[in-house]
């Protein structure tokens, strides 16, 4: 019977031994119209790709098993058909998608307006990172009424507000990412952070990136655009070009630009919210200091000339206007590797780069500096 019991247990630990590791993702669906739809596994970042695994929401819950033989970064999504694809603020997860690193372990997903997998470190620190930054955006919300207010001191105020929410966001962001860079969800936050994030920024992040943090999709391409930027870094002489003003005259950037005025160059565009909400701080900075020696050129990535003029009408712009009604391919924009309006750079008087991407009240601190 000993001898039995001894050849029972050494089977027992012969297929404990046999089985292999794997994942189970259990997810729940908080909407009962995605019942009985289907769920897909995908790899992340290539939109080609055919699903790796599916499985059907039932009362409201999905169960997804495999192996994995190393971490990977994968998507938990429903067909466009089904669940259209979303605009998701920087660091969050699209509708009813989410974004995780896959391992042999028990995930848990859940899938909803807001989105997020947990179960394993990696995907833990970004969903706890992401409850952060809601309560942040939370307020944020609470601001868009008074946005439409026609009170335009309380519209300003609340402008400031929200404005400083978003660097407090990025700030939050880039700190997460400063102490998470072998996570590769990092490298997927710091690719929806890259227009929120300072070149200075994403340069000190990149120096110390991991292996893994690199081959995430998307990084490749904003490694080799930081390397590009170093040609108009701060520090550098500005690079000129050829441009038609708002009267179809031919101009160029060196007729303001590196002529004893401390100058702000500003790509802007008049269908850019951000760039509208930017204006009324830009034409309080001209008026204080225009006759002191600054000068502002805005150059347009509009690509119609009545729009352009509307815009410059509307906000009050009376500073040189250069544009060649190229839209997101206008050749200046193209020079200083413009990816995201608005844009400013800041040339001093001999006509070099003192300062990129200033904005509020950090322009006419920077500017009183450089006039002194």
């Amino acid at each position: 019977m000993k001898k039995m019991l001894v050849l029972a247990t050494s089977a027992m630990m012969l297929v404990a031994c046999s089985e292999k590791p794997g994942y189970e993702i259990t997810g729940t669906v908080n909407n009962p119209a995605l019942e009985g739809k289907s769920v897909y596994l995908y790899p992340y970042g290539d939109a080609e790709a055919a699903p790796l695994d599916s499985a059907v929401v039932t009362n409201g819950t999905f169960v997804l098993k495999g192996t994995q033989d190393s971490s990977a970064l994968r998507m938990l999504k429903f067909s466009e058909e089904v669940v259209p694809r979303s605009y998701a603020p920087a660091g969050e997860n699209g509708v009813f998608t989410a974004t995780f690193v896959l391992s042999n372990a028990k995930l848990q997903a859940t899938l909803d307006s807001l989105s997020d997998v947990t179960g394993t470190p990696d995907n833990d620190a970004v969903a706890a990172f992401r409850k952060e930054i809601r309560s942040m955006r939370a307020e944020q919300e609470a601001l868009v009424s008074v946005l439409k207010s026609e009170d335009e001191a309380a519209k300003r105020e609340a402008e400031q507000k929200y404005d400083a929410i978003d660097r407090a966001v990025a700030d939050k962001a880039a700190a997460f990412m400063d102490g998470n860079m072998e996570n590769a969800l990092t490298g997927v936050i710091f690719y929806t952070f890259r227009y929120d994030l300072s070149e200075e920024k994403q340069n000190q992040l990149v120096a110390k990136a991991s292996d893994t943090f690199k081959s995430v999709p998307g990084i490749p391409q904003i490694m080799e655009r930081l390397e590009n930027l170093k040609k108009v870094a701060v520090g550098k002489k500005f690079t000129d070009f050829p441009m038609k003003d708002v009267n179809g005259k031919d101009r160029k950037l060196s007729d303001y630009v590196g002529n004893g005025k401390v100058v702000l160059i500003d790509f802007w565009a008049s269908w850019c919210p951000p760039c509208r909400r930017e204006m009324p701080n830009l034409v309080e900075v001209y008026k204080q200091y225009k006759a002191k020696g600054f000068e502002i050129v805005g150059v347009s990535l509009d690509s119609k000339q009545d729009a352009w003029e509307k815009g410059i009408k509307d906000l009050n712009i009376t500073w040189p206007q250069l544009s060649d009604l190229q839209g997101w391919k206008n050749s200046g924009a193209a020079l200083y590797y413009v990816n995201s309006i608005p844009h400013t750079i800041l040339v001093d008087k001999d006509g070099t780069i003192v300062a990129k991407n200033l904005h509020g009240e950090e322009i006419a601190a920077k500017v009183a500096e450089l006039l002194k």
